[in-house]
C-alpha cells in the first residue's frame, strides 16, 4: 500500500512539474527572447575591399547594421528594411584600416554580433 501511494505521489508530482515547465516556456511575461535572425555570415571574410553580410529574417523588420572597432567605437552604421527570408547587405571598407572589427545586426528583440576581418 505504501508503494502504491508513493508511486501515485511521484506520478502526480512529475505531471505537475512537467505542466509548470511547459507554462514557463510559453509565458511571455518571462521575457524569453525571440529569434528573428538566422544564418548570419559575412562572405568573403577576411576581405580586402568589400564583403556581403548575409542573413535570414523570420519576418519583415527593421535591422540596424553596425560595425565597431575593437575599442567599441562605432565606425559604420546603417538601418536596413529586411524582408522575410534571405537578405544581403553589401559592405565596403571605405577608409577603414586593416584589422579585426565586430559587426552587429540588431532588431527590436535581439542582437547578433560576429567578427569581420579586413586584410
Amino acid at each position: 500500500m505504501k508503494k502504491l501511494l508513493l508511486i501515485t505521489f511521484l506520478l502526480f508530482f512529475s505531471f505537475s512539474f512537467a505542466q509548470q515547465s511547459e507554462k514557463n516556456n510559453v509565458d511571455p511575461s518571462k521575457n524569453i527572447p525571440q529569434v528573428t535572425l538566422l544564418s548570419v555570415s559575412a562572405y568573403p571574410n577576411p576581405f580586402i575591399s568589400d564583403t556581403n553580410i548575409n542573413f535570414k529574417s523570420v519576418k519583415a523588420q527593421t535591422v540596424v547594421f553596425s560595425v565597431k572597432n575593437l575599442l567599441g567605437t562605432t565606425v559604420y552604421e546603417e538601418q536596413i528594411n529586411a524582408s522575410s527570408g534571405n537578405n544581403a547587405i553589401a559592405f565596403n571598407r571605405n577608409n577603414l584600416t586593416k584589422g579585426m572589427y565586430i559587426y552587429s545586426l540588431q532588431t527590436d528583440v535581439e542582437i547578433v554580433s560576429k567578427r569581420l576581418i579586413i586584410k
